[in-house]
């Protein structure tokens, strides 16, 4: 049976496990992901599960083992969720969530018992509050979450499940699991680390030695030329709110001791999200099919309904002919129903049914025993109808639209013929000619018969006329509603995505010494693609940036979006600018998309030095306000995210700052704004705005320079997004 030391390989991990098994009460969460095989989003996409749920159940039964006279109830769905040893069974209960049940009945109950431990099989919306909330009450509570973060993020998930924060004070213990490729020790290669990096880490993880012999993979046939050979687990635990090995060092260590190359490590996270992204991507597409599977389904329903009920209404007897007129409303089936019953009313065997058009032409809705394809012909009116005749009479020869031929070649004589035309409110609507070619004449009784029908047939014509009119009108009623509401959602859901997009944008910026920060934003439409910030980076050290991307509207945010998030991580990895833009495009070549760019302005500031490290991508140089004077921060650099690496390069400058100094960086869009003539507020326009503020406020500056823009505007259209973050440095003017 598989025990928890079978599921690492370095020493650092046994002890911690220890405590963590005999460990005071409170909550122990096991986290990892784990994709659902069967899922139809994750058919096309290779993604290895991190094995948390194999960890979580091995570490449920250490845990019963360690305390084997204290009672436990297992909270789960069904009893694969831990296998318990015969010796432990009569000390644990199950409490199964089946239906009709919830995981929060269940979780309650289990509570009220008062057990030593409660191990729940998965956390949710459903039990995470009350998981909690038994932690707190002195109860060992081990569950497992599907999650893609580790260590205080997983403990802030908790808090989109529906956890308070001061229940978050009950985690013990949060152990992430997932898994990385082993190297072939067939055909492992040495491999030399970056120097810088290797500090770094080091730096970050007191206490970490290592040998500085790495590996990287080969080629050989044992591994199918992959370099890689199974795969090995990777942990970060975390404990009572500080981190006791991060997965970066797990994963460095077993690189120090030529197990896995470092580098998958470090692809883990960006392939993962763009695994994410591409899950995202076909769970769309597999929607989209699932809809059109349902509307094929609606559609086969629709046509069997309209045959069952063309076969219900064969069944109708003569008796219901009348009510079986005004009840149908379908034009093609109210003219095919005329036609079928007149020659059942008059012993006929062939019919043709003719519609007055409002053009002066007669259209042919109908036949039955004549080519079918003569339907929806159009004739002269006059051809037809003739002079006005509101009483059936006797009809020779072929109906009009109909080629004479002749008994030999039609195959049978036309013996008698009737006319009937359909009169409605004293108005000729149509005309109905039958014949028959088995009997010489048609009886009174016929010709009554079938002119009381023809005036019923009339009525219905009529009224399915009218019918079908409002039923277009209807159509075009609910067609113009269904656009309104779709543009209301979209309206909402624009309002939405500003709101997410304003919240992506710093709120509030640090309070560093010797510094002050203001920025303003318009976007051109509900969502844009500027953005800026500011962080800190070390103690001595803090970042800024502001940015632009190609486009504008959702595309241009989400890509936004997408840009922050690869900045922010990649600059507290490393300090120098350069290298920061440098990976960022290496990214977003891989997971942006291939006909957008964003143009960027970073730089780091030495706060013991006051020096500044910057990249300019293809952005706008900033303004440095000095003494009364501004001076452009140039330097030469290509946008991110569009071209290969043989057509990039940045150049990565440094200025001393000064106090008093004022750095103004912005988007082209203020320079792009026009005025009503067409003219451009120009880069000239807004240094010469900057150098008439000399001693305003970084929020006065960025409150006047827009003020500025929308005066020189005026009632013109913003065409593109805009941005300004200003940095003042304090002191005085020469310090």
């Amino acid at each position: 049976m598989l025990e928890l030391k079978d599921f690492f390989h370095l020493p650092q991990v046994d002890a911690l496990l220890e405590q963590l098994v005999v460990d005071e009460p409170g909550l122990v969460l096991v986290a990892g992901f784990d994709p659902d095989p069967s899922a139809t989003a994750w058919s096309s996409l290779r993604y290895s599960p991190s094995g948390r749920s194999t960890f979580f159940g091995i570490l449920a039964r250490q845990m019963l083992m360690s305390q084997r006279n204290g009672r436990a109830i297992v909270v789960a769905e069904s009893k694969d969720a831990v296998r318990i040893p015969s010796s432990l069974r009569r000390q644990v209960e199950w409490a199964f969530v089946k239906y009709p049940l919830t995981y929060a009945e269940q979780l309650n109950a289990a509570i009220r018992r008062r057990p030593e431990t409660i191990i729940l099989d998965q956390l949710n919306t459903d039990s995470a509050p009350l998981a909690l909330d038994a932690a707190r009450a002195n109860i060992r509570v081990l569950t497992q979450v599907n999650c893609v973060f580790r260590g205080a993020d997983v403990a802030r998930y908790l808090l989109d499940l529906g956890v308070r924060d001061d229940l978050l004070a009950a985690v013990r213990w949060i152990v992430t699991v997932d898994r990385l490729p082993k190297l072939c020790s067939n055909c492992k290669q040495p491999a030399s680390v970056d120097a810088d990096r290797l500090r770094e880490l080091t730096r970050l993880y007191a206490g970490l030695a290592v040998k500085g012999t790495f590996f990287k993979p080969g080629r050989c046939s044992t591994c199918q030329n992959t370099g890689r050979l199974g795969d090995l687990a990777i942990y970060d635990i975390f404990r009572a709110g500080r981190s006791e090995l991060a997965m970066e060092e797990y994963a460095l260590r077993l690189a120090d001791a030529g197990e896995i190359w470092f580098d998958d490590y470090a692809e883990r996270n960006s392939d993962q999200l763009h695994r994410t992204f591409l899950l995202l991507r076909a769970s769309e597409r597999a929607l989209s099919a699932s809809n059109l599977a349902l509307q094929k389904k609606v559609a086969e329903l629709e046509a069997a309904n309209r045959v069952l009920k063309q076969k219900t209404d064969s069944l109708i007897s003569l008796e219901d002919i009348a009510h079986a007129l005004i009840t149908t409303t379908e034009p093609d089936d109210l003219a095919n129903r005329i036609n079928r019953f007149a020659y059942k009313l008059c012993g006929a065997d062939r019919s043709i049914l003719y519609l007055l058009q409002s053009d002066g032409m007669a259209e042919i809705l109908s036949v039955s025993g004549w080519d079918a394809a003569l339907v929806h012909q159009r004739l002269d009116a006059m051809q037809v109808f003739g002079a006005a005749n509101m009483v059936p009479a006797s009809y020779d020869g072929h109906p009009p639209g109909i080629p004479w031929r002749s008994a030999d070649v039609e195959g049978a004589k036309l013996r008698a013929g009737l006319r009937v035309p359909l009169i409605a409110q004293n108005e000729v609507v149509g005309l109905l000619i039958v014949h028959t070619t088995r009997k010489a004449r048609f009886t009174p009784g016929e010709v009554a018969l079938v002119q009381t029908f023809a005036n019923q047939a009339a009525i219905a014509i009529q009224r399915a006329g009218l019918i079908e009119s409002l039923r277009d009108k209807v159509a075009r009623l609910e067609a113009a509603q269904i656009e309104l509401v779709q543009k209301e959602r979209l309206e909402r859901e624009l309002e939405l995505a500003r709101e997410v997009q304003q919240r992506l944008l710093p709120q509030s910026f640090p309070e560093l010494p010797g510094y002050a920060f203001a920025a303003q934003s318009e976007p051109a439409r509900r969502v844009g693609g500027d953005f800026y910030d500011v962080f800190r980076l070390d103690a001595q050290h803090f970042g800024f940036a502001i940015a632009d991307v190609s486009d504008k509207g959702m595309p241009a945010a989400l890509f936004m979006a997408l840009t922050r998030s690869l900045l922010l991580a990649e600059a507290r990895r490393e300090v120098s600018p350069r290298k920061v833009v440098q990976s960022v495009h290496r990214l977003l070549m891989e997971l942006g998309e291939p006909d957008m760019f964003v143009t960027v302005f970073y730089g780091v500031v030495d706060t013991a030095t006051r020096e500044l490290t910057y990249v300019r991508a293809g952005h706008e140089p900033p303004i440095l306000l000095r003494d009364g004077e501004t001076r452009l921060l140039l330097g030469r650099g290509t946008f991110l995210g569009l071209l290969d690496d043989s057509q990039v390069s940045w150049t990565e400058e440094r200025i001393a700052l000064r106090g008093g100094d004022r750095l103004a960086l912005y988007t082209d869009g203020l320079c792009d704004a026009v005025a009503p003539d067409g003219e451009r507020f120009g880069a000239e326009r807004v240094a010469s705005f900057l150098q008439t503020q000399p001693r305003a406020s970084p929020a006065d500056l960025c409150a006047g320079m827009f003020a500025a823009i929308k005066n020189f505007a005026q009632t013109a259209e913003q065409f593109d997004d805009m941005a300004m973050l200003v940095i003042h440095v304090e002191g005085d003017a020469h310090g």
